[in-house]
């Protein structure tokens, strides 16, 4: 597993070093030192894989070139004070797991990184240990390179001849870096050591192996002793007794397997390596847990997505219930009246049969008259007045009901199949409230995780540590900062607070606020709970377009930024200045691509931020450029920038005075306040038109 290492110190003549001696010690060749008359030669010495100069960009892309002799001899001439800082050393560790190539272009790719930020001259040389270093114990895996820094940045002089200039901003003081709104140096090598961090994770990460970790062990949370420091004398008795033991069992023809410290320190810090090989196989095998821990973790929310969707099925479920019972209540309410319809229909009918039978009751008075009255017939027609008879009788039979037994028998037969259909229904429904009751208790299992990790969001565990500036890529289980800030105004508007006795009481009250409307309003947070990767993947993509516009944009400015503080001079100011004559139109671009139909909602969001940025830092450099005009150099200098920051004043307050905030005109009056003071030049100034604010 690769190790991290990055360290800075200074090369002074105060310790009695050389800039040269340095150069040629580390890139393993001669040098002539014409400071103090010396030839340093260590051309002998092994173990050296490259050395290269590594210009910043701007000078490479001129064309411009310097041998290392000439380079640190430049160093050397360009400091005057006998306890002068002459070069600066960083030493990193070069991962091993990584091809030799690959660590040549990982140690180059940090030197150019820092070449270019302070405009300094870099010598890269990449060191393995040699074999004599490997027999006395020396670990074969430490590739490493020495990085030396000019103090002085690089310009380009007549005959494109290489200048060393003005001190680099992390060689100044914390006072100076104060005046000039600047962090302490502590902070900037801080944020260096992270930038190692980042460009080798970057390569470790495209190739698969375990990433390094730039904080302490202690910020880590690993219980890691430090070792004690050998020293010179005790390190020379360790390596003698070493080489003794070595040659003691050549000479018998044993296998040399190494041999026990000699000396107290050498035992301590054998005691102290082993405990720490413990604590760190503990700590692996907590991480390992970890990760199993993450995985359940990750299987929760499959699980929590497919109760999700079953919650889902069952909501349409329920509403094709309630569609059904509906119908059926409709048909219930209808029932009485189709009944009371058929009621009196019967009784109709009833009516009618009364009718009817009475009606065939005097039928049969006429017949018996009829009889009577033919008897005197003869029997010739006997048989005529038998089958007239019979005709009569079969005429006075009363008509048959049509809503007779069989009528009724089928309404009945309907009622009860209803009335089975009801039943059934009834059933279903108190089959599905058992349903909806699981149902329930798996939505409440979830809004409570819910609740959970937006209590916890702020936990090390889930967040990225606030200051660190880490990249989400490395630890994308965790909430990145923007995710944060959103689920922290969810939890303002949900009045969540950390002042509470009871963790999980809190939790259910969290989860009861958690209602349909609640998470409509606050989808983005919402996506954020449910899967943070997704979210940020999404998110990503959707701001690419934003991305790509602003690293266009910046390249843009930068250039012309370049090209006007060459005309105004090379140093903190005239940069400064130069930044404020690019302002607005700078600014003017963001807000067309804001009123762009095709620019998406989260990238005129973040579009809008960066304006709100880019105020408040050119508000700021207005304060800084006005009060660095008592620093510069000559009265037609100060004259050339107090004009160049009339010029982009008068802009910057027509377009966007009502933008700026309190603190910015606080800070642009603070500036202007200069002009009122007496400058310590040869002849007074112009001074720009007041200031509205």
């Amino acid at each position: 597993m690769a190790i991290f290492l990055a360290s800075t110190k200074s090369i002074s003549r105060g310790s009695g070093q050389s800039a040269v001696a340095s150069a040629s010690y580390r890139a393993g060749v001669e040098l002539e030192d014409k400071r103090y008359g010396k030839t340093h030669d260590y051309s002998k010495r092994s173990g050296v894989m490259s050395t290269d100069i590594i210009l910043p960009s701007a000078l490479a892309a001129a064309g411009a070139t310097i041998d290392r002799s000439n380079l640190w001899n430049k160093a050397e001439s360009a400091e005057k004070r006998k306890d002068a800082r002459v070069a600066r050393e960083w030493l990193v560790n070069l991962p091993h797991e990584l091809s030799e190539q690959d660590r040549k272009t990982l140690a180059h790719k940090f030197a150019q990184t820092l070449a270019d930020r302070y405009g300094t001259i870099a010598d890269c040389a990449i060191h393995k240990p040699t074999q004599k270093e490997i027999d006395r114990g020396a670990d074969p895996r430490n590739f490493h390179a020495h990085i030396m820094f000019t103090t002085r940045t690089a310009a380009i002089g007549n005959n494109n001849e290489i200048l060393l200039t003005d001190k680099a901003d992390i060689e100044l003081s914390d006072t100076k870096r104060h005046k000039l709104g600047m962090e302490r140096v502590s902070v900037e090598i801080k944020e260096v050591r992270q930038l190692w961090e980042q460009l080798a994770n970057e390569k470790l990460a495209e190739h698969k192996h375990d990433l390094i970790d730039c904080r302490s062990y202690a910020d880590q949370v690993k219980d890691i002793e430090p070792q004690l420091k050998m020293g010179s004398v005790a390190t020379k008795l360790e390596r003698d007794a070493y080489e003794k033991a070595k040659s003691v069992a050549m000479e018998k023809g044993e296998v040399f397997n190494g041999i026990a410290p000699v000396t107290i320190r050498g035992e301590i810090n054998a005691m102290i390596a082993e405990r720490n090989s413990l604590v760190l196989e503990a700590s692996n095998r907590i991480i390992f847990e970890q990760r199993d821990y993450d995985e359940r973790l990750e299987r929760a929310e499959r699980y929590i997505d497919r109760a999700n969707q079953s919650i889902r099925n069952t909501k349409r479920q329920i509403e094709r219930t309630e569609q059904d019972i509906e119908w059926s209540s409709k048909r219930c309410k209808n029932l009485p009246s189709w009944i009371d319809g058929n009621h009196k229909a019967v009784e109709s009918n009833t009516k009618r049969y009364s009718d009817t039978a009475q009606a065939n009751d005097k039928l049969i008075q006429r017949i018996n008259n009829t009889k009577q009255s033919i008897n005197s017939v003869t029997e010739a027609i006997g048989k005529s007045d038998i089958a007239i008879n019979r005709a009569v009788e079969q005429s006075a039979r009363p008509a048959p009901s049509p809503f007779d037994d069989n009528y009724r028998r089928a309404f009945h037969e309907r009622k009860r199949r209803i009335d089975r259909e009801l039943r059934e229904q009834d059933k279903q429904a108190h089959r599905e409230s058992y349903a909806d009751e699981k149902d329930n208790n798996d939505l409440r299992a979830t809004l409570g995780a819910f609740a959970h990790r937006l209590m916890t969001r702020h936990h090390e565990k889930f967040s990225l540590r606030p200051g660190f500036r880490d990249n989400p890529a490395y630890y994308p289980e965790k909430f990145d900062y923007r995710q944060v800030k959103v689920l922290d105004r969810f939890a303002n508007e949900l009045r969540l607070t950390n002042d509470f006795d009871d963790f999980r009481e809190e939790q259910r009250r969290i989860a009861d606020l958690f209602t349909f409307d609640v998470m409509q309003d606050n989808l983005n947070a919402m996506d954020i709970l449910i899967n943070r990767q997704k979210e940020r993947k999404n998110y990503h993509e959707v701001t690419a377009d934003f991305e790509v516009f602003i690293t266009r944009l910046d390249a843009s400015r930068t250039a012309k930024n370049n090209e006007l503080q060459g005309s105004l001079g090379r140093s903190d100011i005239s940069r400064m200045t130069a930044e404020t004559l690019t302002a607005v139109s700078y600014l003017d671009n963001i807000e067309q691509y804001i009123n762009k139909e095709t620019t998406a909602n989260e990238c005129k969001v973040l579009a809008q931020e960066h304006i709100s940025e880019i105020l408040r830092r050119t508000s700021k450099q207005y304060e800084l450029t006005y009060q660095g005009l008592r620093t510069l150099d000559s009265n037609e200098i100060v004259q050339k920038h107090a004009r160049a920051l009339e010029s982009s004043l008068s802009g910057f307050n027509t377009k966007y005075a009502d933008k700026l905030t309190e603190s910015d005109i606080k800070s642009i009056n603070n500036g202007l306040r200069v002009l009122s003071q007496k400058l310590e030049i040869a002849r007074p100034i112009n001074r720009p038109s007041p200031s509205p604010f």
